[in-house]
């Protein structure tokens, strides 16, 4: 474990706290830019939207086989390499903007190679950070990863915003490319000894059978296996409504685009008070406890809404409901580092992912249907619900109470 200073005098976790920041930075600022420019080009909603489905097909398509190159892998290596790879695509994409080349199905191909990057980056960032952290800090080293996340969704449309009314929309391609690059080189500073101590000396078995036998190991672990399921079924009833706030925006409360805006910035700042709360009171001990009770949370917080009839009384319940998100993300990721091998430990956060990605798309297409029968306040009273039941659930089980 490499959990002492480098040679700069600067801590490895600090290198890459910062490349995360801006990598995730440059992610914001370019879903701004490209559905803007998607929408510009075709005057399509529906094209718009296929377009930005986009960015789920990678984590369906490559999930657990990106998880399973990460463990093959050099996982600094792999977080560098797919930061570079989007510096590239989006300086690529910059002179085809440039030259009005890059059509909406082009948009959609460079689209497509931003979210096969964060396919590879976002586990790999999770599986390196036992190596970089000692066990007892990393409760608040997944909460400071988790607080710069969310500060740099927040900050993105802000700075999206900024860069495309000093240079227009087409500026924010090249901006992002010089982020991506500079995560690139924080992450060259933490030095190539970085990312490869999950491997050992013993030679790598092939392809097929390192493949098999290491899902086979995972799907064997009933503790794990209850942990995937759980976070299928509070996804299931909880992303779809979320993505949905539009409709209760719109619909029960008659307001505007810039009062739906509004609404979503409560889902930053209640992040940012998560993630700054739990790497407080997160200790070794209870974390499943902490993890059940968010996830009921996660639900019964949706249940206000059924009352909803003010933008102030929707930004107070998003913003309660929001500060929950970080007591779920982080003492999982905490659970999944401490009690997974660190040779399997890529495969598994890609699973983490490919499972939140996967019911997030089925989610919000049942979430869609459900609501051209039903009001939103009763949608989000009856998830609500459901989703608090899920983590009542989960406490039944001993083994996810003793994580």
């Amino acid at each position: 474990m490499t959990s002492g200073r480098t040679r700069t005098g600067s801590s490895p976790f600090a290198f890459l706290w910062a490349a995360q920041f801006l990598s995730q930075l440059g992610d914001s600022i370019f879903q701004v830019a490209f559905i803007w420019l998607v929408l510009d080009l075709t005057g399509s909603k529906t094209l718009t939207g296929l377009a930005a489905a986009v960015a789920y097909l990678p984590s369906l398509l490559f999930g657990i086989a990106a998880g399973f190159l990460i463990d093959r892998w050099n996982r600094r290596r792999v977080l560098a390499g797919a930061d570079l790879a989007r510096a590239v695509l989006l300086v690529i994409g910059s002179v085809l903007l440039l030259q009005g080349r890059l059509n909406a199905a082009g948009l959609a191909g460079v689209a497509f190679g931003m979210a096969t990057a964060s396919v590879l980056f976002n586990p790999a960032r999770d599986s390196l950070l036992p190596e970089l952290v000692p066990a007892s800090r990393l409760p608040r080293a997944n909460a400071w990863v988790q607080l710069s996340q969310q500060a740099a969704w927040l900050a993105g449309p802000l700075a999206a915003g900024a860069v495309i009314a000093a240079a227009g929309v087409r500026s924010a391609f090249p901006f992002c490319a010089v982020l991506f690059g500079a995560s690139f080189g924080f992450l060259a500073l933490l030095g190539a000894a970085v990312g490869r101590a999950h491997r050992g000396e013993t030679p790598l078995p092939g392809l097929r059978r390192d493949f098999t036998d290491g899902m086979r190991e995972v799907l064997a672990d009933r503790t794990l296996v209850l942990l995937l399921l759980l976070t299928a079924l509070d996804n299931l009833f909880i992303m779809g409504p979320g993505l949905m706030t539009a409709v209760l925006v719109k619909d029960t409360l008659h307001l505007d685009a810039k009062a739906f805006a509004v609404a979503e910035s409560a889902y930053g700042v209640g992040m940012i008070l998560g993630s700054l709360l739990v790497g407080r009171v997160l200790g070794p001990a209870r974390q499943g406890w902490v993890l059940l009770l968010a996830i009921a949370l996660d639900g019964f917080t949706y249940v206000p809404l059924y009352f909803c009839r003010s933008l102030p009384f929707l930004y107070v319940a998003l913003l309660l409901h929001s500060i929950v998100i970080p007591f779920i993300t982080v003492p999982r990721a905490v659970i999944l580092q401490r009690i997974v091998p660190a040779s399997r430990m890529g495969r598994v956060f890609s699973l983490v992912n490919f499972t939140v990605f996967g019911v997030t798309a089925i989610s919000v297409a049942i979430a869609g249907a459900v609501l051209d029968r039903i009001t939103a306040p009763q949608m989000y009273a009856i998830t609500g619900i459901c989703g608090g039941l899920t983590g009542i659930l989960g406490m039944a089980s001993r083994k996810l109470r003793s994580l």
